[in-house]
């Protein structure tokens, strides 16, 4: 039955395939875009003139480090957006783009590359690594086919990369057939081969297709050669859709169309990709429709408008209000629906979508994030802050949380996964775990539990788990669980629910007299100053930190060779706080923000 099931699946999945995958007349943002603002007829200069939007109240941060790829998009007409740009937060910078004359491999235009301010600030920079954007959209078999083109932009590249001192390209070659699998991995083999050899430490990357319908991407030929690999993580609803949805829906939206994030990042792994390459494209903005009804989802009567982060934030039109909005908790997309010349839906992930996306590439371990495209936030620091939050090395996972399958919290699971995760807030003396719901496909796919931070740490009793044998509830003998999940290649069922609570380390009645430490004043609304007293020589070139309620760092600042120092601490929301040092983890000595 197992197998009947399997061969059954496998039937419907190549139907299909075989009809969406011909349903190449659909345009990426990233063409529709392109095409749409070179037919405005103005440079990129001209856009790089305009005056950037005034930024929102930049949020104090601490000294905190990228521990994730940040790859983002800059078409040329974003223009001066790149004012705003937090660079100490963007990994890559790629500038859209060289678009490639299939005939000789030559650049139609590059859009500005060599004379961009743009490029120029990202290269002066010092922390974000710059490369060029090369797009072919079209007209693959003619520049394939060729006994030179291919080897003629190879070359071009090479010189545009070196005359700007930049760091190497990303390749966006999209509606590619079949039929050229072979010849676009040996030209990435080149490609990469070659950069790296003229430009030490230089990186090429690649787009992959939301869904690779016609499985073109080989990796088997491509590794170890490309540097990353970026999936375009959108228009899985786009503008010309029949129906609404979420534009890059993170878990199944609804119950017929199940492809997703999650489900697009288990593939690609499960195709080769290497899981510290694997990028996750995420996008800045979302569509919207005109619909034939009310109800969310409703069918649409005429094509999609794309809708940027900043044009649902300013608002212009009231349409974008409290009112109007709806939360879908299993895409965890943002919905707004409204009467304005008639019925119309918006689909697009905001502040708490996206992190949600950030949270579920920290649990897949992938290599990071894309962004479609720098500017389309500009003037707010929402996105940015997130990304300071949960892509560097300040990250810490929730104190309270909840746990579920890589389906979702209500849909199922999906066929060959294999993750690996850890859960381990700060300065946590155990975690009290609590599963509410468990069904997995009995004696076919697991869910094992480590007592620890790491597979090699005892299992708890009973694991793995299988079927609809639940772990029930159990409080871990550390501050760290560790999960593995694994599902085979057929048969899939609801998954798990489960929520955890950590215990924070016991507040020690002897910190004082121990460190000899005072904080004041208690509470605070400004500045928090602490007094090392005879302690001092104890804490130099500790870090003293900050960690809300939740168990969350929130400030981290290094101990010199003071007496004291001060903290601002203005930004914090109030509520309670802890304040504690590396040297003595274990001790935490409170105080309140109003």
């Amino acid at each position: 039955m197992k197998f009947i099931s399997f061969f059954l699946s496998l039937i419907l999945i190549i139907s299909f395939n075989n009809i969406l995958s011909q349903d190449f007349s659909k345009k990426s943002i990233h063409q529709e875009q392109l095409e749409y603002y070179n037919s405005i007829g103005k440079n990129y200069s001209y856009y790089e003139n305009l005056k950037p939007a005034i930024k929102s109240k930049e949020k104090k941060r601490s000294n905190c480090q990228l521990n994730k790829v940040v790859y983002g998009w800059h078409p040329y007409w974003v223009g001066s957006t790149y004012q705003n740009y937090e660079w100490d937060l963007l990994s890559h910078f790629s500038y859209f783009s060289y678009e490639v004359n299939p005939v000789d491999g030559s650049p139609l235009t590059t859009n500005g590359w060599n004379n961009s301010s743009a490029v120029d600030a990202a290269l002066a920079s010092g922390n974000t690594k710059v490369t060029l954007t090369v797009s072919l959209f079209s007209d693959h078999s003619t520049f394939f086919n060729s006994s030179s083109a291919p080897q003629n932009l190879i070359s071009s590249l090479i010189n545009l990369v070196q005359t700007r001192g930049a760091h190497g390209v990303n390749i966006d070659f999209e509606g590619l057939p079949s039929a050229y699998k072979q010849q676009f991995a040996t030209f990435m083999q080149n490609l990469s081969n070659q950069m790296h050899a003229s430009i030490p430490g230089s990186e090429v990357s690649t787009v992959l297709y939301a869904v690779d319908w016609n499985n073109v991407f080989d990796f088997t030929l491509m590794e170890p050669y490309v540097d990353q690999y970026i999936i375009m993580g959108y228009a899985y609803y786009y503008q010309g859709s029949s129906s609404t949805g979420p534009c890059d829906p993170l878990y199944q939206f609804g119950s017929t169309y199940n492809y997703t994030l999650s489900r697009t990042i288990s593939d690609y792994l499960n195709k080769g990709c290497p899981k510290n390459k694997l990028i996750l494209g995420l996008p800045y903005y979302g569509y919207q429709w005109p619909t034939s009804g009310n109800n969310i989802p409703s069918n649409t009567i005429g094509s999609g408008t794309a809708k940027t982060y900043k044009q649902i934030k300013n608002n212009v039109s009231g349409n974008y209000s409290q009112n109007n909005h709806f939360y879908d908790q299993d895409s965890y997309t943002d919905i707004f629906k409204f009467n304005d010349n008639g019925f119309k839906q918006c689909f697009i992930s905001l502040d708490d979508g996206f992190r949600k996306r950030l949270e579920h590439v920290n649990t897949t371990g992938i290599g990071g994030i894309g962004i479609w495209a720098l500017g389309y936030d500009d003037g707010y620091n929402n996105l940015w802050n997130s990304i300071n939050d949960y892509l560097t090395n300040c990250y810490s996972d929730s104190c309270v949380n909840e746990i579920h399958d890589f389906g979702g919290p209500s849909k199922n699971y999906y066929n060959n996964e294999d993750y690996i995760w850890t859960i381990a807030p700060d300065f946590t003396w155990n975690i009290d775990v609590d599963f509410t719901f468990f069904d997995l496909e009995l004696d076919y796919d697991y869910l094992y539990i480590y007592d620890g931070p790491n597979v090699f740490s005892p299992q708890i009793n009973g694991s793995p788990f299988t079927g609809t044998n639940s772990p029930g509830s159990f409080t871990t003998t550390s501050g760290s669980v560790t999960f593995r999940f694994y599902s085979d290649m057929a048969t899939t069922n609801p998954g798990f629910l489960a929520t955890y609570n950590c215990n924070l380390s016991p507040v020690s009645s002897s910190f004082n007299n121990d460190l000899n430490i005072s904080i004041y004043p208690n509470p605070v609304t400004n500045n928090l100053k602490i007094d090392f007293n005879s302690s001092k020589k104890k804490l130099i070139n500790s870090d003293l930190i900050i960690l809300n309620s939740f168990g969350k760092v929130v400030k981290k600042k290094t101990i010199e060779n003071n007496k004291s120092i001060i903290i601002n601490v203005e930004d914090l929301d109030s509520g309670y706080y802890f304040l504690s040092f590396n040297l003595n983890s274990k001790q935490v000595l409170p105080f309140v923000k109003y």
